[in-house]
Formats: C-alpha cells, sequence, structure tokens
C-alpha cells in the first residue's frame, strides 16, 4: 500500500513539474494534496501569481498557508499553522511555522514537509529547506534539511522480489 502511494505521487510530481517562476509578478507552481482519486497521498500544483512587491519567498510560504484555490486540492499545512519566520543563509532557507506544525506526523507530516519544498525549492536561492515549529526541529524526522532531490528521490518506487 505505502509502495502504491509513492508511486502515485510520483507520478503527480512529474506530471505536475517541478520547476516555476523566476522573476516579480510570475506565476510559481505552490503544492497541495490532490482530491482526484480515493488515493489521498498525492501532491499536484497550483499556479500562484504573486505582486511585484511582494517577496517571493513570504509569498509562496503565505500561499500554501491560504490553502488552495482549486476544488480539487486540499490543504497540506492544517489550518490555524501560522508563519513565524523564515531566514535564507547561503541556500539554506529555514522557515518557522507555529506550533500547530510539530503536532504532524506519519504521512501528514511528510505531505506537509514535501509541498512546502518543492514549492520553495524552485527559487533558484534555495538549494535546501530546513523546517522548525516554535524553532525547534522535529525530533522525529528521519532528516532535517530536504531538497527537492530528496523528495523526488524518495517516491521512486522499490520493486517488489
Amino acid at each position: 500500500m505505502k509502495k502504491a502511494l509513492l508511486s502515485l505521487l510520483l507520478l503527480s510530481l512529474l506530471l505536475s513539474g517541478c520547476a516555476g517562476g523566476g522573476g516579480e509578478g510570475d506565476a510559481y507552481p505552490v503544492y497541495f494534496q490532490t482530491r482526484e482519486s480515493d488515493i489521498e497521498a498525492a501532491l499536484a500544483a497550483e499556479d500562484r501569481t504573486l505582486s511585484p512587491e511582494e517577496d517571493t519567498v513570504e509569498g509562496l510560504l503565505n500561499s500554501l498557508l491560504e490553502g488552495p484555490q482549486g476544488e480539487n486540492l486540499r490543504r497540506t499545512i492544517p489550518e490555524g499553522v501560522t508563519l513565524r519566520g523564515w531566514a535564507l543563509e547561503n541556500g539554506l532557507l529555514t522557515v518557522d511555522f507555529s506550533g500547530r506544525y510539530g503536532s504532524l506526523s506519519g504521512v501528514a507530516l511528510t505531505l506537509a514537509d514535501y509541498s512546502v519544498v518543492l514549492t520553495l525549492s524552485q527559487l533558484e536561492e534555495v538549494e535546501t529547506v530546513m523546517i522548525t515549529a516554535e524553532g525547534d526541529l522535529l525530533s522525529y524526522r528521519d532528516h532535517q534539511r530536504l531538497t527537492a532531490a530528496d523528495v523526488q528521490s524518495s517516491l521512486i518506487p522499490v520493486e517488489e522480489e
């Protein structure tokens, strides 16, 4: 079952693409959970256009927190989670959400993390993303720093023998 979910997620990512906008006022893909099938573990992108005055990182994070506009998508980050802050240094983007993000676990945490990483790693200046809740690392995560390549490689289906 887990392999089928990961395969579906990989297919969704490949079909929707991971590269996005470049300059101000461009459309950027923002990743949300899809409702298109009975299996609820796939992510799909919804384009969002940011205003030229808006900081791109902050605009993309706010888009994730606002949730999707399309009916066939659902939020990966629970309502009530807020952005406490973010910092970008030497390619590492650290995003700090409110404590409710820290209550996520299992597939819900994976989907939330992956949607944040895929949405933000499309920016040229972002190489790695680290997500915290109330300034604390989530100790039950496999690893703390994620890249789009990590997300994609973790979704490659493993053949059963």
